[in-house]
């Protein structure tokens, strides 16, 4: 015998009307038991609970009575409150999986950016651009106005869910790095917006010599392509002299001071996050005549002093060993990553970490302020703002650079 379909009608409107109540307590149970104690509720339980709350409100309500119970639109009642329970049970257990455990204060009161920040792009990044003018510091020299048009100019790419202290800190790094400047200061609103004043550096050749050295020049014959930080000798008529070279001259072209190593950052690397060598930016000269200026101890500098010519040569480094491992390692498909510890992992060992990925990860190092431990132990915990440098396939990177947020 077919079911009429106005009772199937109403019983699927008595069902979500009493099923309100029992389906929001079977959240709650479900959601809080999750969250607190990491256990699942038994579904047995959740389905005599909605039974029970199913008859206590739907008794108040007037709607159940015996006859009611019996048929075809109350069974179908039933039915649908139980479904209802059963759902809300698995979206209060689902919920509380994925909600993070660690919320403080601290992180509840962190600034964070708009989920509509202007131009963030398919990867979850934005750039930031300056505002306004470039302000001078107090205390320090003016900044030229190359410069100061050349940052006014300037945009960064970071990462869209970073708080903004953290963007700003991070901002402040890269222009200390790039600019080589001697103090930065940085401000950055809730659109991505970023009030910046800069310090340069007041001195030159000086802060590039070594403590107890002192920097002397002479005239000889240049090779080409040589750059500061090269060791060379000069053969004086009492001995040879050695050192790194500060600056040099030829009568072509003058090599300027080498640029400050930039610390790779993940906002600048490719899609993908990976850490790629930057090619080499020193300044080489020309062969031919010229001068060459070199770091050496004071009582050493009167021995150059006294010559105004002097022969010379260049020093081998050898071969860069660690960039051979890196592109060995590539070969076998693996890259490199530098990862920012999120709130969400703060206090975890590394370990825990690396055993969420299924594939092989590898920590090479543990950046912390300014402190950098490289292969740190296992068993260390990290802290949110922390920067590890891992090793792995671009899918294991990925997942766990995923489970770091």
């Amino acid at each position: 015998m077919p079911i009429p379909l106005e009772e199937i009608v109403l019983g699927v409107y008595l069902g979500l009307l009493t099923g309100v109540f029992p389906a929001f307590i079977a959240f709650s149970l479900a959601f809080s038991f999750k969250y607190f104690t990491n256990v699942t509720v038994p579904g047995l339980g959740v389905v005599a609970l909605a039974g029970a709350l199913a008859g206590i409100s739907g008794g108040l309500m007037g709607i159940l009575d015996p006859e009611l119970a019996e048929s075809w639109t109350g069974i179908i009642a039933i039915v649908v409150i139980l479904m209802a329970s059963l759902w809300a049970h698995a979206v209060g257990d689902t919920l509380a999986m994925n909600t993070p455990r660690r919320l403080t204060l601290q992180s509840l009161r962190e600034r964070r950016l708009p989920d509509l920040v202007e131009r963030v792009d398919a990867y979850g990044h934005f750039r930031v651009r300056p505002i306004g003018e470039i302000q001078d510091i107090p205390g320090y020299p003016p900044l030229g106005a190359e410069l100061r048009a050349e940052i006014a100019t300037a945009t960064w790419r970071f990462p869209g869910d970073l708080p903004i202290p953290t963007l700003e800190e991070r901002l402040t790094d890269r222009l200390l790095d790039e600019y080589e400047l001697a103090e930065v200061e940085v401000s950055i609103d809730r659109r991505g917006r970023a009030r910046i004043a800069v310090a340069p550096i007041a001195a030159g050749l000086s802060r590039r010599l070594p403590d107890g050295h002192r920097a002397v020049t002479v005239d000889t014959v240049l090779p080409t392509g040589v750059a500061r930080q090269d060791e060379i000798s000069l053969l004086l008529p009492d001995g040879t002299v050695t050192g790194p070279v500060v600056s040099a001259r030829t009568a072509a072209t003058a090599a300027e001071p080498l640029p400050l190593p930039v610390e790779p950052d993940p906002a600048d690397t490719d899609d993908t996050g990976e850490i790629e060598p930057e090619p080499v930016r020193a300044p080489t000269t020309d062969g031919g005549p010229g001068r060459v200026t070199i770091a050496v101890p004071p009582e050493t500098a009167i021995r150059v002093l006294e010559r105004s010519f002097a022969p010379m040569y260049v020093h081998p480094r050898g071969h860069q060993r660690a960039f051979e491992l890196v592109a060995v390692l590539k070969r076998g498909g693996h890259r490199f990553r530098r990862v920012h510890v999120g709130s969400g992992t703060d206090g975890a060992p590394i370990a825990e970490m690396t055993k969420a990925v299924s594939g092989e990860i590898a920590v090479l190092a543990l950046e912390r302020g300014a402190e950098t431990q490289l292969v740190p132990d296992p068993q260390r915990l990290v802290r949110s703002g922390d920067r590890l440098i891992v090793r792995g396939t671009r899918a294991d990177l990925r997942a766990f650079q995923e489970g770091m947020a």
